[in-house]
């Protein structure tokens, strides 16, 4: 007989085992709990469950012993079965392939027996124990052979309760109240008594001490951020209300397990307040241990550029270098050089010819993960302005008259060094040396010229002040006018390469010179006094 009810508990268990071990396309028959030990001819309710919700069509056929009973549903309901029977279930459908498929159930084997001792379990189906005192208990009553109509007497302390007769029983019980029960079968194997008690469950009774912690998502925060407060409650019964505190002062409309909140400073203390209104909670008040947060204050990275090598203007092939300079951007930030929205590079310098009206920027990103305004700033762009570079120019040494070989703005140097303020495209030496220019578009600088030595200056100058031209620009017929004077000079006319164009003595003191054969340019004119004096004159030929 322990046998037997052995078998019937590994049974139950071992069908809501089995039941959670399904699979997809399988079937489970089971016997309701303590009836697969049964009298001979006791009817036995067998039920098949299908695992897939999806297959269509299910029929089912129940087999005894191997052989098709001809039930053809979910259920079968038998009396026919003997010590030892077999029985199982086939399911016939139509899989999610859209195939027929057929799966076969669990076998159950019958134990069938003359003489069984019933027995009978006691378990609490409502409320909880251990709990607070005055709250109702509901105890049921669990059968094996209990026969078709058991009949049931509870117990408290072994003392029958009056009128508790029912399998089920309900009360508020006192602490250390022992609740048991006693089933007299009916079975008709009912074997050697009808009589069974079950275990007894002791009623346990016990306050609460509601107990309350809180986390928080983050600390430190950076200043402005958003951080979250939850609350841990336990033991507090039903009705409890959480209040939320920051540096001892309620915070309006912060009720309930959790506080969000991006207003907190620097040293702030919060805190939480738990108010339970069940009367089994011994402590109505718990506060919970308070958090100091740690909130940093936000910097802004800071960043700017200095041309340190080459000039903006500048040649289009010329490289220059800028230098970053920045700040604020904590452990190991990231140093971008972009030009035109892409990055080029990367570092605190950055060296690169560029094409005229590309934007140049520097860019830090933080990588520390700190508190920042921004995470990331980007100087302002600066525009390249870049022009050709100009070819190196030719100079010539007409007469007393430095002269470059093409118009423009220049810069002329004695021994390397600038002099000041000789711009133009001829330069009167004053004194011996070493003479060169370099031609200045305002952009970009030539290479330099030839290296001129200046080594005779004292030759007297004609008065230039005494000469005029006109019209300068000519588009042919100059005209020469030394304002009176008489004396006899010749006049050479040179391009600016040196070379001479056109020879002619001068008698008067106002007279006609004809460019009309010579290009459209510049050129030089030349006179020379016949006491030797020389001076020199820029004349453009336009047309």
């Amino acid at each position: 007989m322990i046998r037997k009810i052995t078998l019937l508990l590994l049974l139950c268990i071992g069908f809501h085992g089995f039941v959670s071990a399904q699979t997809e396309d399988s079937v489970t028959i089971y016997l309701p709990y303590g009836t697969d030990t049964t009298c001979p001819g006791v009817q036995l309710d067998f039920t098949a469950i299908e695992s897939n919700d999806t297959a269509i069509g299910s029929t089912f056929g129940w087999f005894a012993n191997g052989v098709y009973t001809g039930v053809s549903i979910d259920t079968f309901h038998t009396t026919a079965l003997n010590d030892g029977d077999t029985v199982h279930c086939f399911v016939y459908f139509t899989n999610s392939l859209g195939l027929p498929d057929t799966a076969r159930s669990n076998t159950i084997t019958i134990y069938r027996s003359t003489t069984i001792m019933p027995h009978v379990l006691n378990s609490i189906t409502a409320g909880s124990n251990p709990d607070c005192p005055g709250s109702p208990l509901t105890f049921s009553s669990y059968p094996v052979n209990g026969g078709t109509a058991p009949q049931y007497q509870w117990y408290i302390d072994n003392v029958p309760v009056m009128g508790a007769t029912s399998a089920t029983y309900t009360n508020i019980f006192n602490d250390g109240d022992t609740v048991s029960l006693m089933m007299v079968s009916n079975s008709t194997c009912a074997f050697p008594t009808d009589t069974a008690y079950s275990n007894g469950i002791e009623v346990i009774h016990d306050s609460l001490t509601a107990m309350l912690s809180i986390s928080v998502t983050d600390n430190p925060i950076c200043a402005g951020d958003t951080n979250t407060f939850a609350a841990l409650v336990t033991d507090a019964g039903l009705g409890s209300t959480i209040y939320w505190f920051v540096n001892g002062a309620y915070v309006a409309g912060a009720v309930g397990p959790g506080y969000t909140t991006d207003t907190l400073h620097n040293a702030d203390i919060v805190y939480a307040m738990l108010i339970a209104t069940d009367a089994c909670v011994i402590n109505d008040t718990t506060i919970s241990t308070p958090i100091t947060m740690t909130v940093i204050p936000n910097i802004n990275p800071t960043a700017s550029i200095t041309l340190t090598h080459g000039a903006n203007p500048g040649c289009i092939d010329s490289a220059i270098t800028f230098t970053a300079t920045y700040g604020s951007g904590g452990t190991a930030p990231d140093l971008l050089w972009l030009v035109n929205d892409t990055v080029v590079a990367i570092g605190s310098t950055h060296t690169q010819a560029y094409e005229n009206g590309d934007l140049l920027t520097f860019r830090i990103r933080t990588t520390d993960g700190g508190c920042y305004f921004n995470d990331s700033i980007t100087t302002p762009a600066v525009l390249m302005v870049r022009d050709s570079t100009p070819v190196a120019p030719l100079v010539s040494l007409i007469d007393n008259m430095l002269v470059a070989n093409t118009a423009g703005t220049y810069i002329w140097f004695k021994n390397g060094v600038i002099i000041p303020g000789a711009n133009a495209q001829t330069y009167h030496p004053t004194s011996l040396g070493y003479y060169h220019a370099i031609r200045d578009t305002g952009n970009c600088q030539s290479l330099p010229s030839n290296l001129i030595f200046v080594s005779l200056l004292d030759v007297k100058n004609l008065a230039a002040a005494n000469v005029k031209l006109y019209p300068n620009p000519t588009t042919g017929m100059l005209t020469l006018d030394r304002t009176g004077a008489n004396v006899s000079a010749k006049a050479t006319v040179y391009n600016v390469v040196g070379q001479v164009m056109a020879e002619m003595d001068i008698n008067k003191s106002k007279q006609d010179i004809d460019l009309t054969a010579m290009p459209a340019g510049n050129y030089i004119l030349a006179l020379r006094g016949e006491d030797g004096s020389v001076s020199t004159h820029k004349v453009m030929v336009a047309r």
